[in-house]
């Protein structure tokens, strides 16, 4: 496939982009006010519930419900109902997610997680799809951006519900969130020209390995999984940064092409320590540092959980655009998606 020659033509920022992120920080405070409602502190689990890019989207939220004084686990939907965990029952909390709600497993998982008396939280675009039908209450968003914050604005509320985070910091955090709008508006274009020689450079290649680790493992798992394997049907692998130096790192030559996806500063030091590897083992190294992304608007304090945020989904979505531009292959193409049974 030859390169492409001249700058292609990518998407504007959609029309109504901020204000649906904006549209999930004006309800916050009813959320806050419906999830203290089923009283947190009865709870002795919580479960992270959703298949693809919507199991993957957890990681923030995962890492945010670190501080839960109860267990929390990420289960893929169909694992859940084979897997039959002892922990799920009455006192447990079930989070499911599924973007438009038509994901059969997740509704299957959602429906079984109420057979075992569980409360089952509904995360989707759709209050009347088959998830939202199955959950017994139901949270709704716009678009990834927004569904990054409300999964944020739902940890934050169980975390003060089980008195594991002070008033004054969650607070910051949701102000923080509220700032956020400009800052995932910037990364729709503000990397472009680094995106692009990515991209360019990438789009051609037999493999590529995607690292990430902490809150963005998820951002790694859904660039490769769903963006780059599902979508444009590439050959490509997730790490956990963890584990790339206790094995993985073996395939590195100076010919094998590597994304390396920083978070701000909670497993930084693992990404870091990749990165010093990396750098001396392939000329073929692309970081995407969340640290380095523009969070003017966003007060110091919340710039961490910002920044991951916003490269988990505003970046990895401009990274798929530039790819597919270069393809040719529409990030709406499937092969067997959809239309075949499976």
């Amino acid at each position: 496939m030859p390169p492409v020659t001249e700058s292609p033509s990518l998407p504007a920022l959609p029309g109504q982009f901020t204000a649906q992120i904006e549209a999930v920080n004006d309800a916050g405070p009813a959320l806050e006010t419906r999830v203290a409602g089923l009283d947190p502190t009865r709870f002795s689990s919580v479960f992270l519930v959703g298949c693809g890019g919507s199991l993957f989207t957890f990681a923030p939220l995962r890492c945010l419900l670190d501080r839960s004084p109860v267990p929390v686990f990420t289960v893929n939907s169909a694992e859940l109902m084979l897997r039959r965990p002892a922990l799920l029952g009455p006192a447990s909390l079930v989070i499911v997610s599924s973007t438009h709600g038509e994901t059969a497993e997740t509704a299957a998982a959602a429906r079984f997680a109420a057979e075992q008396g569980a409360t089952v939280m509904g995360v989707t675009q759709d209050a009347g799809s088959v998830v939202g039908a199955a959950s017994q209450h139901v949270f709704l968003h716009q678009g990834v951006e927004a569904k990054q914050v409300l999964l944020v604005q739902l940890g934050l509320a169980l975390l003060r519900g089980f008195g594991a985070v002070k008033d004054e910091e969650a607070d910051q955090l949701l102000a923080a969130l509220r700032q956020s709008p400009q800052a995932f508006a910037w990364a729709h274009t503000g990397w472009d020209d680094q995106l692009a020689r990515l991209a360019e450079a990438l789009y051609t290649e037999s493999m590529i390995y995607v690292l990430g680790s902490g809150p963005a493992e998820g951002a790694a798992q859904t660039l490769a999984m769903c963006y780059l394997q599902e979508m444009q049907k590439l050959n490509t692998a997730a790490i956990g940064t963890g584990e790339f130096l206790h094995g993985p790192f073996e395939v590195i030559t100076s010919e094998v092409p590597v994304i390396l996806v920083k978070d701000y500063a909670l497993t930084r030091p693992m990404a870091e320590r990749a990165e010093r590897f990396l750098r001396q083992h392939t000329g073929k190294l692309w970081v995407l540092d969340a640290a380095e992304l523009d969070l003017s608007p966003v007060a110091e304090d919340g710039r961490p959980l910002v920044a991951d945020l916003v490269l988990g989904s505003t970046v990895l979505n401009r990274i798929a655009e530039q790819f597919a531009v270069r393809t040719g292959i529409p990030l709406t193409d499937r092969r067997y998606m959809w239309k075949i049974e499976y």
